[in-house]
């Protein structure tokens, strides 16, 4: 496992500078008032003996009580003022440290949308689509997508746990493991376990990543793969369910010397396949359709693989459950496929 582990090192995320202005106290703030009410307090002695003078008053028996009213308005307007003052530089020094961390998480988000792999419209005897809707600004759901050169295709569709910018950062590190790896072996079970023991390695059970890995084989009519705590993919065909891809194994990572099974589902021409995420299947879960119904109501009218991935997020966008329209806490992915005649 030597050199894979080594891709698994997140980038480090550059530490936003506090402004100078950001770090001051109030202290600063109460030295300049009590600078400002000293000042205040001789100009208050000068009026207050013109005041007394012009109202021909007793001295003795106004000046405590002028001295404490005007020195005490004064100062507590200059320390007001003062304060106000430091209150927006600070203000100020907030706004400009959210400006770096929104334009730091701009690119974050620009970075992780560069990861997904274009995903062709064809392959020899499939034809693709994928879509992904992250809740936030950055999500924590990933795919990949790799045609080898005897015609099969290797993919990938993961859900890392925990969300915001730790779930993103493990995805840069998971696709280029999941290609360092498929240079030596591109079989799913194989595939998954030395993920797994890579992520465990590196991270300790936490996070994981449910996932499912598939290998696409036309001449063989076949999908070779593993599900690895990931929620099941089905593949239907003329509108019916014909098969459900469920079995596999543990998250990827979770545990250490984790071990993976392939299962083998037969596909014919007219098939479609899909593989989504859970924020698809948990907010159908109690919606107006269920994810089986919406996907044989979308076969029945013969959607291509574009427009079901986008009738499926549709469908998950009006859901009601847990991360549904209303309490949406979780990315949505979908990638379906249909098998096509051979060329």
């Amino acid at each position: 496992m030597e050199g894979v582990s080594a891709v698994l090192a997140p980038p480090r995320v550059a530490r936003v500078p506090r402004s100078p202005g950001a770090g001051r106290g109030s202290w600063g703030s109460a030295a300049k008032a009590a600078v400002a009410g000293l000042a205040a307090f001789g100009l208050g002695n000068v009026a207050q003996s013109t005041i007394i003078r012009a109202v021909h008053g007793n001295r003795s028996e106004l000046e405590w009580l002028s001295d404490a009213v005007i020195s005490t308005a004064v100062a507590g307007i200059a320390f007001l003022w003062l304060h106000l003052k430091a209150s927006r530089l600070r203000v100020l020094a907030l706004e400009r440290d959210q400006i770096a961390v929104d334009e730091q998480l701009r690119l974050a988000a620009e970075i992780q949308r560069n990861l997904l792999p274009p995903i062709p419209k064809a392959t020899p005897g499939f034809r693709w689509a994928a879509r992904m809707v992250p809740a936030g600004r950055i999500g924590g759901d990933f795919y990949d997508f790799l045609p080898l050169r005897d015609g099969t295709v290797l993919a990938i569709l993961g859900d890392v746990s925990g969300k915001g910018i730790a779930a993103a950062l493990l995805l840069s590190s998971l696709k280029t493991l999941f290609r360092t790896i498929a240079r030596e072996t591109t079989d799913p079970a194989a595939v998954a376990e030395r993920i797994s023991a890579a992520l465990h390695g590196e991270y300790g059970g936490l996070p994981y990543v449910t996932a499912i890995v598939a290998r696409f084989e036309p001449a063989g009519r076949r999908i070779g793969y593993v599900n690895a705590g990931h929620p099941s993919g089905y593949v239907l065909r003329e509108g019916r369910l014909s098969a459900e891809l469920a079995s596999g194994g543990l998250p990827l990572g979770l545990l250490p010397g984790a071990r993976y099974t392939r299962s083998d589902v037969a596909i014919q021409p007219g098939d479609v396949g899909v593989l989504v995420t859970d924020g698809v299947t948990e907010a159908l879960e109690t919606g107006p359709v269920t994810l089986s119904q919406a996907l044989r109501a979308a076969v029945g009218v013969s959607l291509a693989p574009a427009d079901l991935c986008d009738e499926l997020l549709r469908a998950a966008a009006a859901g009601t459950g847990p991360a549904g329209a209303g309490d949406w806490q979780d990315d949505r992915t979908a990638l379906v496929f249909t098998v096509e005649p051979a060329a």
